[in-house]
Protein backbone atom coordinates (compact mmCIF):
# COMPACT_ATOMS: atom_id res chain seq x y z
CA UNK A 1 0.00 0.00 0.00
CA UNK A 2 1.25 3.45 -1.10
CA UNK A 3 2.21 5.59 2.19
CA UNK A 4 0.05 8.65 2.75
CA UNK A 5 1.70 12.05 3.49
CA UNK A 6 2.06 13.07 6.97
CA UNK A 7 -1.19 15.43 7.40
CA UNK A 8 -0.76 18.75 9.17
CA UNK A 9 -2.48 20.04 11.89
CA UNK A 10 -6.20 19.57 11.89
CA UNK A 11 -8.46 22.83 11.07
CA UNK A 12 -10.53 24.33 13.58
CA UNK A 13 -12.56 25.92 10.19
CA UNK A 14 -13.74 23.43 8.87
CA UNK A 15 -15.16 21.81 12.54
CA UNK A 16 -17.12 25.34 12.88
CA UNK A 17 -18.75 24.73 9.33
CA UNK A 18 -19.76 21.39 10.34
CA UNK A 19 -21.36 22.28 14.08
CA UNK A 20 -22.61 25.51 12.81
CA UNK A 21 -24.48 23.38 9.55
CA UNK A 22 -25.59 20.25 11.81
CA UNK A 23 -26.75 22.97 14.90
CA UNK A 24 -29.22 24.84 12.42
CA UNK A 25 -30.42 21.77 11.28
CA UNK A 26 -31.08 20.23 14.93
CA UNK A 27 -32.48 23.70 15.97
CA UNK A 28 -34.77 24.27 13.25
CA UNK A 29 -36.30 20.54 13.57
CA UNK A 30 -36.63 20.70 17.28
CA UNK A 31 -38.40 24.14 17.09
CA UNK A 32 -39.95 24.76 13.67
CA UNK A 33 -40.49 21.53 12.12
CA UNK A 34 -41.90 19.94 15.12
CA UNK A 35 -44.74 22.04 15.59
CA UNK A 36 -45.66 21.61 11.35
CA UNK A 37 -45.76 17.89 11.90
CA UNK A 38 -47.03 17.82 15.67
CA UNK A 39 -48.60 21.00 16.53
CA UNK A 40 -49.13 20.16 20.04
CA UNK A 41 -45.16 20.78 19.90
CA UNK A 42 -45.45 24.34 19.44
CA UNK A 43 -44.77 27.13 22.13
CA UNK A 44 -40.29 26.78 21.98
CA UNK A 45 -39.21 30.30 22.83
CA UNK A 46 -37.85 31.15 19.85
CA UNK A 47 -38.01 29.55 16.02
CA UNK A 48 -35.47 28.64 13.94
CA UNK A 49 -36.75 28.35 10.51
CA UNK A 50 -33.74 28.03 8.45
CA UNK A 51 -33.43 25.89 5.78
CA UNK A 52 -30.31 24.95 4.74
CA UNK A 53 -28.03 23.39 6.94
CA UNK A 54 -28.41 19.60 5.51
CA UNK A 55 -27.93 20.98 1.86
CA UNK A 56 -24.27 22.62 3.47
CA UNK A 57 -23.20 19.10 4.98
CA UNK A 58 -23.91 17.88 1.25
CA UNK A 59 -21.28 20.53 -0.09
CA UNK A 60 -18.71 19.91 2.37
CA UNK A 61 -19.46 16.11 1.80
CA UNK A 62 -18.45 16.34 -1.93
CA UNK A 63 -15.84 18.47 -1.10
CA UNK A 64 -14.02 16.06 0.78
CA UNK A 65 -14.79 13.24 -1.18
CA UNK A 66 -12.98 15.02 -4.10
CA UNK A 67 -9.88 15.66 -1.58
CA UNK A 68 -9.75 12.36 -0.88
CA UNK A 69 -10.86 9.76 -3.23
CA UNK A 70 -7.63 10.20 -5.64
CA UNK A 71 -5.81 8.79 -2.54
CA UNK A 72 -6.67 5.12 -2.40
CA UNK A 73 -8.33 2.82 -5.27
CA UNK A 74 -11.83 3.75 -6.04
CA UNK A 75 -13.45 0.15 -4.81
CA UNK A 76 -12.03 0.64 -1.18
CA UNK A 77 -12.66 4.70 -1.21
CA UNK A 78 -16.40 3.81 -1.95
CA UNK A 79 -16.28 0.39 0.96
CA UNK A 80 -14.42 3.03 3.35
CA UNK A 81 -17.50 5.46 3.24
CA UNK A 82 -20.20 3.52 3.18
CA UNK A 83 -19.07 1.39 6.11
CA UNK A 84 -18.77 5.30 7.65
CA UNK A 85 -21.99 6.04 7.30
CA UNK A 86 -24.12 2.68 7.41
CA UNK A 87 -23.84 0.90 10.18
CA UNK A 88 -24.90 3.92 12.48
CA UNK A 89 -27.73 4.45 9.84
CA UNK A 90 -28.99 1.06 10.62
CA UNK A 91 -29.11 1.21 14.10
CA UNK A 92 -30.75 4.32 14.17
CA UNK A 93 -33.50 2.56 11.85
CA UNK A 94 -33.94 -0.17 14.27
CA UNK A 95 -34.14 2.61 17.35
CA UNK A 96 -36.82 4.74 16.03
CA UNK A 97 -38.66 2.20 14.20
CA UNK A 98 -39.30 0.69 17.83
CA UNK A 99 -39.27 3.94 20.02
CA UNK A 100 -41.99 5.18 17.30
CA UNK A 101 -44.21 2.13 17.47
CA UNK A 102 -44.37 2.48 21.46
CA UNK A 103 -44.55 6.10 21.55
CA UNK A 104 -47.27 6.57 18.50
CA UNK A 105 -49.71 4.33 20.33
CA UNK A 106 -48.94 5.96 24.17
CA UNK A 107 -49.55 9.16 22.20
CA UNK A 108 -52.77 7.56 20.45
CA UNK A 109 -54.21 6.24 23.49
CA UNK A 110 -53.86 2.70 21.86
CA UNK A 111 -51.89 -0.15 22.85
CA UNK A 112 -49.50 -2.62 20.87
CA UNK A 113 -49.80 -6.27 20.93
CA UNK A 114 -47.87 -9.22 22.81
CA UNK A 115 -45.63 -11.59 20.91
CA UNK A 116 -42.47 -9.97 19.19
CA UNK A 117 -43.70 -10.37 15.83
CA UNK A 118 -47.31 -8.93 16.86
CA UNK A 119 -45.59 -6.09 18.82
CA UNK A 120 -43.44 -5.11 15.74
CA UNK A 121 -45.55 -5.59 12.76
CA UNK A 122 -49.59 -5.40 13.91
CA UNK A 123 -51.70 -3.22 13.89
CA UNK A 124 -52.21 -1.02 17.31
CA UNK A 125 -55.18 -2.65 19.59
CA UNK A 126 -58.09 0.20 19.81
CA UNK A 127 -59.45 3.03 18.14
CA UNK A 128 -56.94 5.88 18.26
CA UNK A 129 -58.31 8.56 21.85
CA UNK A 130 -56.91 11.94 19.80
CA UNK A 131 -57.90 13.33 16.94
CA UNK A 132 -54.10 14.07 15.86
CA UNK A 133 -53.14 10.26 16.74
CA UNK A 134 -49.34 10.02 15.74
CA UNK A 135 -48.40 7.44 12.96
CA UNK A 136 -47.64 4.30 13.86
CA UNK A 137 -44.62 2.48 11.42
CA UNK A 138 -45.31 -0.46 10.19
CA UNK A 139 -43.01 -3.31 8.24
CA UNK A 140 -43.38 -1.56 4.67
CA UNK A 141 -41.85 1.14 6.30
CA UNK A 142 -38.94 -0.51 8.53
CA UNK A 143 -37.74 -2.68 5.03
CA UNK A 144 -37.79 0.10 2.79
CA UNK A 145 -36.19 2.35 5.44
CA UNK A 146 -33.21 -0.30 6.20
CA UNK A 147 -33.38 -0.49 2.16
CA UNK A 148 -33.09 3.11 1.62
CA UNK A 149 -35.74 3.28 -0.84
CA UNK A 150 -38.52 5.65 0.72
CA UNK A 151 -38.43 7.91 -2.15
CA UNK A 152 -39.60 5.81 -4.39
CA UNK A 153 -43.16 5.01 -3.83
CA UNK A 154 -45.71 6.59 -1.64
CA UNK A 155 -46.40 3.92 -0.05
CA UNK A 156 -43.11 3.91 1.91
CA UNK A 157 -43.11 6.45 4.96
CA UNK A 158 -39.83 7.95 6.15
CA UNK A 159 -39.50 6.73 9.54
CA UNK A 160 -37.19 9.89 10.20
CA UNK A 161 -37.12 12.76 7.37
CA UNK A 162 -33.48 13.31 8.37
CA UNK A 163 -33.02 10.18 6.68
CA UNK A 164 -33.46 11.63 2.92
CA UNK A 165 -29.68 12.52 3.09
CA UNK A 166 -28.31 8.81 3.53
CA UNK A 167 -29.69 7.09 0.02
CA UNK A 168 -28.60 10.45 -1.86
CA UNK A 169 -25.24 10.65 -0.57
CA UNK A 170 -24.79 7.02 -1.40
CA UNK A 171 -25.86 7.53 -4.80
CA UNK A 172 -23.49 10.31 -5.15
CA UNK A 173 -20.45 8.52 -3.83
CA UNK A 174 -20.84 5.83 -6.15
CA UNK A 175 -21.22 8.24 -8.88
CA UNK A 176 -17.96 9.35 -7.92
CA UNK A 177 -16.07 6.15 -7.61
CA UNK A 178 -17.23 5.14 -10.92
CA UNK A 179 -16.27 8.11 -13.08
CA UNK A 180 -13.01 8.88 -11.29
CA UNK A 181 -10.58 6.79 -13.04
CA UNK A 182 -11.77 8.08 -16.52
CA UNK A 183 -9.69 9.43 -18.91
CA UNK A 184 -12.31 12.18 -19.69
CA UNK A 185 -11.99 13.43 -16.31
CA UNK A 186 -9.86 17.00 -17.23
CA UNK A 187 -10.76 20.14 -15.58
CA UNK A 188 -13.05 21.21 -18.78
CA UNK A 189 -15.05 18.17 -18.35
CA UNK A 190 -15.71 18.74 -14.81
CA UNK A 191 -16.41 22.59 -15.36
CA UNK A 192 -19.29 21.26 -17.67
CA UNK A 193 -20.13 18.77 -15.69
CA UNK A 194 -20.76 21.12 -12.68
CA UNK A 195 -22.73 23.35 -14.41
CA UNK A 196 -24.49 20.43 -15.87
CA UNK A 197 -25.24 19.50 -12.70
CA UNK A 198 -26.89 22.92 -11.02
CA UNK A 199 -28.84 23.32 -14.96
CA UNK A 200 -30.35 19.65 -15.70
CA UNK A 201 -32.75 19.12 -12.52
CA UNK A 202 -34.03 22.84 -12.67
CA UNK A 203 -34.42 22.08 -16.62
CA UNK A 204 -36.67 19.03 -15.65
CA UNK A 205 -38.48 20.41 -12.58
CA UNK A 206 -39.14 23.95 -14.07
CA UNK A 207 -39.20 23.45 -17.98
CA UNK A 208 -39.84 20.08 -18.72
CA UNK A 209 -42.61 19.93 -15.54
CA UNK A 210 -43.47 22.61 -13.39
CA UNK A 211 -43.84 22.38 -9.49
CA UNK A 212 -47.67 22.82 -9.92
CA UNK A 213 -48.01 19.89 -12.95
CA UNK A 214 -45.43 17.08 -12.84
CA UNK A 215 -46.92 13.35 -12.96
CA UNK A 216 -46.47 10.97 -10.48
CA UNK A 217 -43.47 9.21 -11.66
CA UNK A 218 -41.52 12.42 -12.41
CA UNK A 219 -42.09 13.02 -8.78
CA UNK A 220 -40.65 9.66 -7.95
CA UNK A 221 -37.76 10.11 -9.96
CA UNK A 222 -36.66 13.59 -8.93
CA UNK A 223 -36.97 12.71 -5.35
CA UNK A 224 -35.69 9.37 -5.58
CA UNK A 225 -32.74 10.39 -7.53
CA UNK A 226 -32.16 13.44 -5.25
CA UNK A 227 -32.21 15.65 -8.62
CA UNK A 228 -33.29 18.48 -5.96
CA UNK A 229 -29.47 18.30 -4.43
CA UNK A 230 -27.15 17.78 -7.00
CA UNK A 231 -26.40 21.75 -6.98
CA UNK A 232 -25.17 20.64 -3.56
CA UNK A 233 -22.39 18.58 -5.01
CA UNK A 234 -21.50 20.26 -7.82
CA UNK A 235 -20.95 23.39 -5.97
CA UNK A 236 -18.80 21.39 -3.47
CA UNK A 237 -16.74 19.76 -6.80
CA UNK A 238 -16.46 23.45 -7.54
CA UNK A 239 -14.70 24.95 -4.02
CA UNK A 240 -12.74 22.11 -4.28
CA UNK A 241 -11.24 22.90 -7.92
CA UNK A 242 -11.04 26.60 -6.63
CA UNK A 243 -8.57 26.22 -3.75
CA UNK A 244 -6.38 23.78 -6.67
CA UNK A 245 -6.50 27.05 -8.97
CA UNK A 246 -8.28 25.05 -11.28
CA UNK A 247 -11.05 27.36 -11.53
CA UNK A 248 -10.82 30.62 -11.62
CA UNK A 249 -12.58 32.95 -8.72
CA UNK A 250 -15.04 35.13 -11.02
CA UNK A 251 -15.91 31.39 -12.33
CA UNK A 252 -16.71 30.18 -9.01
CA UNK A 253 -18.70 33.53 -7.99
CA UNK A 254 -20.82 32.30 -11.08
CA UNK A 255 -20.99 28.99 -9.56
CA UNK A 256 -21.78 29.97 -6.32
CA UNK A 257 -24.46 32.72 -7.03
CA UNK A 258 -26.27 29.56 -9.24
CA UNK A 259 -25.91 27.44 -6.69
CA UNK A 260 -28.01 29.91 -4.46
CA UNK A 261 -30.60 30.36 -6.99
CA UNK A 262 -30.82 26.31 -7.42
CA UNK A 263 -31.10 26.13 -3.78
CA UNK A 264 -33.95 28.35 -3.72
CA UNK A 265 -35.97 27.08 -6.32
CA UNK A 266 -35.76 23.56 -5.00
CA UNK A 267 -36.50 24.61 -1.39
CA UNK A 268 -39.45 26.34 -2.55
CA UNK A 269 -40.81 25.26 -5.89
CA UNK A 270 -44.81 27.13 -5.81
CA UNK A 271 -42.86 30.11 -5.08
CA UNK A 272 -40.55 30.05 -7.68
CA UNK A 273 -42.10 32.76 -9.69
CA UNK A 274 -42.50 35.34 -6.82
CA UNK A 275 -39.97 37.98 -5.14
CA UNK A 276 -38.18 36.62 -2.05
CA UNK A 277 -40.67 37.10 0.84
CA UNK A 278 -38.84 36.99 4.44
CA UNK A 279 -40.03 33.50 4.88
CA UNK A 280 -37.45 32.21 2.02
CA UNK A 281 -34.66 34.56 2.73
CA UNK A 282 -33.30 33.46 6.28
CA UNK A 283 -32.72 30.04 3.99
CA UNK A 284 -31.47 31.17 0.89
CA UNK A 285 -28.79 33.79 2.69
CA UNK A 286 -27.60 31.45 5.42
CA UNK A 287 -26.99 28.93 2.43
CA UNK A 288 -24.65 31.70 0.60
CA UNK A 289 -23.32 32.84 3.85
CA UNK A 290 -21.93 29.37 4.79
CA UNK A 291 -21.15 28.89 0.67
CA UNK A 292 -18.61 31.77 1.62
CA UNK A 293 -17.89 30.44 4.62
CA UNK A 294 -16.78 27.14 3.17
CA UNK A 295 -14.74 29.20 0.46
CA UNK A 296 -12.87 30.93 3.60
CA UNK A 297 -12.65 27.59 5.44
CA UNK A 298 -10.90 26.31 2.24
CA UNK A 299 -8.74 28.51 1.01
CA UNK A 300 -7.73 30.74 4.20
CA UNK A 301 -5.93 30.50 6.95
CA UNK A 302 -7.52 28.54 9.64
CA UNK A 303 -9.96 30.37 12.11
CA UNK A 304 -7.46 30.37 15.05
CA UNK A 305 -9.35 33.35 16.58
CA UNK A 306 -11.87 30.41 17.37
CA UNK A 307 -8.99 28.38 19.45
CA UNK A 308 -10.60 28.89 22.80
CA UNK A 309 -13.69 27.21 21.67
CA UNK A 310 -11.61 24.50 20.09
CA UNK A 311 -11.96 21.88 22.22
CA UNK A 312 -16.23 21.64 22.16
CA UNK A 313 -16.58 22.34 18.41
CA UNK A 314 -14.19 19.69 17.57
CA UNK A 315 -16.12 17.33 19.78
CA UNK A 316 -19.55 18.36 18.52
CA UNK A 317 -17.77 17.83 14.96
CA UNK A 318 -16.81 14.28 15.67
CA UNK A 319 -20.36 13.53 16.79
CA UNK A 320 -22.77 15.36 14.37
CA UNK A 321 -22.90 11.91 12.10
CA UNK A 322 -24.46 10.47 14.58
CA UNK A 323 -26.54 13.95 16.33
CA UNK A 324 -27.84 13.93 12.42
CA UNK A 325 -29.18 10.45 13.01
CA UNK A 326 -31.07 10.26 16.18
CA UNK A 327 -32.48 14.13 16.97
CA UNK A 328 -35.57 14.74 14.81
CA UNK A 329 -38.36 11.73 15.37
CA UNK A 330 -36.78 10.71 18.50
CA UNK A 331 -36.30 14.15 19.38
CA UNK A 332 -40.61 14.95 18.58
CA UNK A 333 -41.14 11.89 21.07
CA UNK A 334 -39.33 13.19 23.88
CA UNK A 335 -40.50 16.20 23.65
CA UNK A 336 -44.23 15.13 23.62
CA UNK A 337 -43.69 12.68 26.45
CA UNK A 338 -41.90 16.03 28.52
CA UNK A 339 -45.07 18.41 27.55
CA UNK A 340 -47.18 15.35 28.65
CA UNK A 341 -45.16 15.71 32.22
CA UNK A 342 -45.70 19.75 32.26
CA UNK A 343 -42.36 20.51 30.91
CA UNK A 344 -41.87 24.55 30.37
CA UNK A 345 -41.07 25.00 26.71
CA UNK A 346 -37.81 26.37 27.70
CA UNK A 347 -37.14 22.66 29.86
CA UNK A 348 -38.30 21.20 26.51
CA UNK A 349 -35.85 22.87 24.44
CA UNK A 350 -33.21 22.20 27.01
CA UNK A 351 -33.64 18.66 27.42
CA UNK A 352 -34.07 17.71 24.10
CA UNK A 353 -30.85 19.62 22.87
CA UNK A 354 -29.46 17.83 25.28
CA UNK A 355 -30.70 14.01 24.67
CA UNK A 356 -30.22 14.52 21.61
CA UNK A 357 -26.09 15.47 22.00
CA UNK A 358 -25.87 12.80 24.51
CA UNK A 359 -27.86 9.81 21.67
CA UNK A 360 -25.26 11.40 19.26
CA UNK A 361 -22.43 10.83 21.16
CA UNK A 362 -23.98 7.55 22.25
CA UNK A 363 -24.37 6.49 18.32
CA UNK A 364 -20.65 7.60 17.53
CA UNK A 365 -18.83 5.93 20.34
CA UNK A 366 -20.58 2.40 20.32
CA UNK A 367 -21.55 2.25 16.95
CA UNK A 368 -20.07 4.25 13.89
CA UNK A 369 -16.56 4.61 15.31
CA UNK A 370 -16.14 0.75 16.12
CA UNK A 371 -18.08 -0.65 13.13
CA UNK A 372 -15.70 1.31 10.93
CA UNK A 373 -12.80 -0.03 12.40
CA UNK A 374 -14.00 -3.71 12.53
CA UNK A 375 -14.76 -3.23 8.99
CA UNK A 376 -11.95 -1.66 7.37
CA UNK A 377 -9.04 -3.13 8.66
CA UNK A 378 -6.23 -4.10 6.12
CA UNK A 379 -7.36 -6.19 3.34
CA UNK A 380 -5.34 -7.87 1.12
CA UNK A 381 -7.87 -7.04 -2.09
CA UNK A 382 -10.31 -3.75 -2.37
CA UNK A 383 -13.73 -4.69 -1.42
CA UNK A 384 -15.04 -3.44 -4.24
CA UNK A 385 -13.43 -4.13 -8.32
CA UNK A 386 -13.52 -1.06 -9.51
CA UNK A 387 -10.40 0.17 -11.81
CA UNK A 388 -7.65 2.09 -10.04
CA UNK A 389 -7.20 5.76 -11.12
CA UNK A 390 -5.03 6.78 -13.59
CA UNK A 391 -1.98 8.50 -12.86
CA UNK A 392 -3.85 11.90 -10.82
CA UNK A 393 -3.43 15.60 -12.53
CA UNK A 394 -3.84 17.39 -9.47
CA UNK A 395 -1.49 17.95 -5.76
CA UNK A 396 -2.72 15.55 -2.98
CA UNK A 397 -4.46 17.31 -0.75
CA UNK A 398 -3.57 18.99 2.38
CA UNK A 399 -3.06 17.60 5.56
CA UNK A 400 -6.24 19.14 7.31
CA UNK A 401 -8.79 17.55 4.48
CA UNK A 402 -7.45 13.93 5.00
CA UNK A 403 -7.85 14.70 9.39
CA UNK A 404 -11.01 16.39 8.99
CA UNK A 405 -13.70 14.87 11.03
CA UNK A 406 -16.32 12.59 8.33
CA UNK A 407 -20.00 13.91 8.83
CA UNK A 408 -22.82 12.87 6.73
CA UNK A 409 -25.41 14.20 5.72
CA UNK A 410 -26.54 15.36 6.29
CA UNK A 411 -24.49 14.13 6.11
CA UNK A 412 -20.67 12.65 6.02
CA UNK A 413 -17.67 13.29 3.62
Amino acid sequence: MANSPKPTARRLSWDVIRVVAVLSVVLGHITHQSKIMHPELAGYPFTVPVQFGAAILLVVSAYFACATLRKDKPGRWLFKKVSRVLPGYLIAVLITYVTMRIAAAAFSGQRLHSGLSGFLFDPAIGSPTTDAPWYLPNGLDLYANIFMIQGWSTDFNYLDGSYWTLPVQIMAFTAAALLFPRKWRTDKTMVALIWAMLAVPLLIRFVIFTPTNTPSWAVTAIFGLGLHRVHAFAIGIAIYLWTKNRLKTWHLGLLLASAVVAQDLHMFPLHYATAIDPQRLPSVAGFGVMLLAMCAAAKGPDWTWLRPLARPIKWLAGISFGLYLVHQELGYMLARALRDLGATPWERLVLVLAAAIVAGWLLTVLVERPAYRLLTREQKAAPLALPHPSPPVDDLVEGHAKTASPISVGGPS
